[in-house]
């Protein structure tokens, strides 16, 4: 179990990377053309770096709001269940995000894979690196899914993933 939770942990922490380092990327790069385009001398790179990482910070953060549960959630309605009928909503809610990324998932692989040999106009790299995002994501936040439906009918004991 030490080695899963490691593994976890890990992953984790590389989204995290992902995260600030997208974020970093995208507001220096575009500051920069901001800047330049004050004086007339845009770059061409920009919008495409730019675009890149913030599908990397979007499709990232939403792993990492999940796992942190911090996406948008009716409380009016889950603070009335306890117990039993708790983990019931829950399960219920989490089978309908599960269904929805596996969605996301099929769809994102499908079109990782159309979109495989079309380039970047500028920066001559191919498209499916920018959108690969969307499933190796969503892969991941399905184990947090399983996870979080593990964790709600088992309690983790402390230390265990």
């Amino acid at each position: 179990m030490r080695i899963w939770k490691s593994l976890y942990d890990g992953i984790y922490r590389l989204i995290d990377v992902i995260m600030i380092v997208s974020l970093i990327v995208m507001v220096l790069s575009v500051f920069t053309n901001v800047f330049f385009r004050y004086f007339d001398h845009a770059f061409t790179w920009v919008d495409e770096v730019s675009r890149f990482a913030f599908v990397w910070l979007c499709f990232s953060a939403f792993v990492a709001g999940m796992r942190r549960m911090m996406h948008p959630a009716f409380t009016m309605i889950s603070d009335r269940f306890t117990g039993r009928s708790g983990q019931v909503y829950r399960t219920v809610i989490l089978g309908l995000i599960l269904v929805f990324t596996a969605f996301v998932l099929v769809g994102g692989a499908q079109y990782v894979y159309r979109i495989r040999i079309q380039k970047t106009s500028i920066l001559l790299i191919s498209v499916a690196w920018q959108y690969s995002a969307v499933p190796i994501m969503s892969a991941l936040m399905l184990v947090e899914i399983v996870k979080q439906l593990k964790d709600t009918w088992f309690p983790a004991k402390e230390g265990s993933l």
